[in-house]
């Protein structure tokens, strides 16, 4: 895959993203708990390209995110970059090629986004108690984004990540 091919495909998985946090995520909402699957795919693509993490992308759908949603602005476009950043930096350092640790990452940090958005939204005014907030908003979202973060990883390191075009009789490159 080439660098342009890898850029259409991140942005087409941004747009799709967004199409399903808009469409999708409010009619499969339990209470008020709903997933937030533009974190979901923002951290898959940092840790899937640990080498190439971008922060434009993050800071977008973060905004996006805060401008469709009931949150303070800016909260997650801050807390999405801070988090990528983190995400693909441990990947980095941790990455053993195994499946555990990418998926151990990506957890972590769902799960920091939602307790850290929890703690923002409080502080904006948004909410009511600190327990009432991490018992019943973050800690059942960040359960819902590591169930998408599951499905959406592996698509991720397949459709993000460039490989190199083999044709059935060319020799393998190791």
């Amino acid at each position: 895959m080439t660098d342009g091919r890898e850029r259409i495909a991140l942005i087409v998985g941004a747009l799709i993203a967004l199409v399903l946090q808009v469409v999708l995520a409010p009619v499969v909402a339990v209470g008020p708990a709903q997933p937030n699957l533009i974190a979901v795919y923002c951290v898959a693509a940092a840790v899937a390209r640990p080498q190439s993490c971008g922060y434009v992308l993050p800071f977008v759908m973060g905004m996006a995110y805060d401008l469709i949603g009931g949150g303070p602005v800016g909260a997650m476009a801050f807390l999405l970059v801070l988090v990528t950043f983190a995400a693909s930096r441990a990947m980095g350092a941790l990455n053993n090629d195994t499946l555990f640790m990418p998926l151990a990452i990506l957890m972590a940090s769902l799960v920091a986004v939602e307790v850290l958005y929890g703690a923002l939204c409080l502080a904006g005014g948004v909410g009511g108690t600190l327990p009432g907030a991490l018992a019943y908003r973050a800690l059942p979202c960040a359960l819902y984004d590591c169930a998408a973060g599951i499905v959406v990883y592996p698509l991720a390191a397949r459709f993000l990540v460039g490989q190199p075009l083999q044709h059935p009789g060319s020799p393998q490159l190791r």
